[in-house]
């Protein structure tokens, strides 16, 4: 967040407005003038994304962004008082506009994943995926970095990262029929455990939080890069397939990347939370939603290997 106008310390922002000649930066009652800085994740296949996105920069393993982040807990206490930045000389952003925004961004990915299962033919399915997935974790950095995104960038991410998706999608259910569904559901729970967390108030994300999660997402995304490599030049067909104490260990790191994505999807929906509250400009809800689409994007994709895993296991 440290990358946006509106969470950094002193910054002049868009929406301020002047008052007798000076620009009014002083923040009003309740809230505290400095901001955190957050960080998203970033990787497309081999190295994923996440959700704390641009104004975050963390790196979802697999997905593609990169985000550090600190001092957000700064703002405890803040929800609920007015703007920091005074009254908006511009359209500000409001809940509806990011839900909206999210919700376009899903359905590229949706539609883009669908086709992609529908009309690309099985044996071409994997090739495309690896420079889809590519082409979505070099998007996602460039967007994690950014102080804002626009919809260009967000709907390019959608797309490939839905391309990819699509394909592995397809892979997976070919193999273990019935598998694209229990991802779907696996997912749909895991989001709506996160929302209601997040909307009761009964998980908080902190600075101590987020800096343990960015240090498991880069060792996350190493390990993605590693094994992508090792594969790639016939070492091995995957680390992931390691057993450790009877367990494959791709489902030990899915389980831990789903809890720690949970995470960041909460961290993601206190950003837009704070975004309304400091009277971001409307164009934020795109940034909102990038993030928290590239989250769900990647929670899916650690359901979708998990419950391969454990089908393939089921076969054995």
């Amino acid at each position: 967040m440290s990358n946006n106008p509106y969470f950094r310390k002193g910054a002049a922002t868009p929406n301020q407005q002047f008052r007798g000649g000076n620009i009014a930066t002083e923040p009003r009652q309740g809230y505290q003038a400095g901001p955190g800085v957050y960080e998203q994740p970033g990787g497309g296949y081999g190295a994923e994304q996440s959700g704390w996105n641009n104004q975050y920069n963390f790196a979802h393993p697999d997905y593609g962004q990169a985000y550090p982040q600190q001092g957000y807990d700064q703002y405890a206490g803040g929800y609920g008082q007015p703007g920091a930045f005074g009254a908006p000389a511009t359209a500000t952003m409001t809940y509806d506009d990011a839900m909206v925004k999210t919700a376009i961004l899903l359905a590229v990915s949706i539609v883009a994943g669908a086709a992609t299962m529908l009309f690309v033919p099985l044996d071409y399915a994997m090739v495309l995926a690896i420079p889809a997935s590519l082409i979505a974790f070099a998007v996602g950095m460039f967007g994690a970095w950014r102080p804002m995104v626009g919809p260009g960038i967000s709907i390019a991410y959608s797309l490939f990262q839905g391309v990819a998706l699509g394909a592995i999608t397809n892979a997976f259910d070919t193999l273990y029929p019935g598998v694209a569904f229990q991802a779907i559901l696996g997912t749909a729970i895991v989001v709506g455990v996160a929302v209601f967390l997040h909307m009761s108030g009964k998980v908080r994300t902190t600075a101590k939080g987020r800096r343990v999660v960015l240090t498991i997402m880069i060792a996350y995304i190493i390990f993605g890069f590693v094994n992508l490599i090792l594969m790639l030049t016939g070492v091995t067909n995957s680390l992931r397939n390691i057993t450790v104490g009877g367990f494959h260990l791709g489902i030990i790191l899915g389980l831990v990347m789903i809890a720690v994505a949970g995470y960041v999807l909460i961290s993601d929906l206190e950003t837009a939370k704070l975004a309304v509250e400091r009277h971001a400009p409307k164009e934020f809800a795109w940034t909102a939603a990038f993030g928290i689409v590239m989250t769900v994007l990647w929670i899916y994709l650690e359901v979708l290997r998990i419950v391969a895993y454990l089908a393939a296991s089921s076969r054995n």
